[in-house]
């Protein structure tokens, strides 16, 4: 019964797209004009990225007048609601912006509905090391990147001059600082713990600062070839645990939310905070105090002495992925237009702020230190992560890992206990693909 009702759900939804969209056949051309039927989750087209994408289609119709781009664009889970409407009914727009999470990108790569990408033309682009191959599926090239997110450290440079102590390299570090910090009622690390998934970046990170390799998480959940109750796993938590027991992150740690921790780092009560490249706005939020403004900077997500991990290994995933349709009656076309958003893409919104770039762009006069560090850090990494641990398969499996991080960090669970319940979950998820 579900299941009827579910066909004539989707029968409704469909035909509804249909009208919007206009019969395939008809979706090429209209006289001499070539339109472009496009789809992303910017609804708003005047301010960030949507303004981006508006920016770079003006420039490309001045190169090509016979083009008109008719676009879509939902806020995020009605767009994912969307693309699966579209997908049933095999009308996915030419161009689109999806994300490269394996859980929804790989069923249309399996059903053979996105065009392969030749490499060749967009690795000139400069994109971070390994951005491009979070798009690709056994070998082929699906989709390109036009952002990202880095997790990383950010630091109050004069709590640690007042404390006498050196900017740190390594957790050892940090340990061995947090007694001077707390000593003068400072905070050493503060994140949002309530939420979990800052705690499960945490665990991504420590994992492959202990092995080195990023791909390790990977292996555990998109094949399981590896299993979370490994060694290096336990390791991971148990090294996490320590870190919470020599009093390394806020007291509050699994209750503290992300305001209240993004307050007590702007308000110097933390000497470091732990979170994405989002961040970068700290620099000039007038919220807080210019001592605090002019005290801020930032460094890579810190080592493990004798980790294999290195510090420009950057735990790092990609967002605003572009991609095409198989079915599109204008390739070429939208072939030439992936290019232009893949060389302009980031620059814009470099200079725009809207959002931090996958690819090397150059910075401005008036950006501060911490958003040329953040360009630096981007610049110099050797490897990153791709999508986190996390976001690789369904929703259950993520509130899981979630809170047994919480679970974690609250000394609740032991991290053999952490293992075998993640690993179970992973398991469970796996066999529901």
């Amino acid at each position: 019964m579900k299941k009827g009702v579910m066909i004539a759900v989707c029968s409704v939804l469909t035909a509804g797209m249909v009208f919007a969209w206009g019969p395939k056949k008809s979706s090429a051309k209209t006289g001499s004009k070539i339109v472009i039927k496009m789809g992303d989750n910017l609804p708003d087209r005047k301010n960030g990225m949507g303004a981006v994408i508006e920016t770079i289609n003006a420039e490309f119709k001045k190169t090509h007048p016979n083009v008109e781009f008719v676009t879509e664009s939902y806020q995020d889970q009605p767009w994912q609601e969307k693309v699966k409407i579209y997908a049933t009914a095999n009308q996915l727009p030419d161009v689109m912006k999806y994300w490269s999470f394996p859980g929804m990108m790989q069923p249309l790569v399996d059903a053979g509905m996105l065009m392969p990408l030749n490499k060749k033309d967009f690795t000139q682009y400069k994109f971070m090391a390994g951005s491009l191959e979070g798009n690709e599926y056994d070998g082929k090239l699906y989709g390109i990147p036009m952002s990202a997110d880095m997790w990383v450290m950010y630091i109050n440079t004069d709590l640690f001059k007042k404390a006498g102590i050196p900017i740190p390299t390594s957790w050892e570090d940090i340990v061995k600082a947090a007694p001077a910090f707390r000593k003068m009622g400072i905070t050493p690390v503060v994140t949002d713990g309530k939420e979990g998934w800052p705690l499960c970046e945490l665990y991504d990170s420590i994992l492959q600062r202990i092995n080195g390799n990023f791909g390790h998480v990977k292996a555990a959940l998109d094949d399981r070839t590896e299993k979370f109750t490994q060694n290096d796993f336990v390791k991971a938590a148990d090294y996490i645990q320590k870190l919470v027991k020599a009093g390394v992150f806020n007291d509050n740690l699994t209750t503290s939310d992300y305001g209240d921790a993004r307050n007590t780092f702007g308000q110097e009560r933390a000497a470091m905070y732990m979170m994405g490249s989002w961040e970068m706005g700290l620099a000039t939020d007038q919220a807080f105090s210019e001592h605090f403004r002019q005290s801020i900077d930032v460094i890579p997500f810190p080592v493990i002495e004798g980790g294999k991990g290195k510090a420009t290994d950057t735990l790092a995933w990609y967002g605003g992925n572009f991609i095409i349709s198989a079915d599109s009656k204008n390739k070429d076309v939208v072939t030439e237009y992936m290019k232009l958003l893949a060389k302009d893409f980031g620059q814009i919104c470099w200079d725009t702020k809207a959002s931090f770039p996958c690819v090397s762009v150059t910075p401005s006069a008036n950006d501060t230190l911490v958003a040329k560090k953040l360009l630096a850090i981007a610049a110099n990494s050797t490897s990153t992560s791709g999508t986190p641990s996390l976001d690789r398969l369904d929703s259950v499996y993520k509130e899981d890992e979630q809170e047994q991080m919480r679970q974690l960090c609250a000394l609740m669970v032991t991290p053999e206990q952490f293992a075998k319940t993640l690993d179970a979950s992973a398991q469970r998820a796996f066999d529901s693909k």
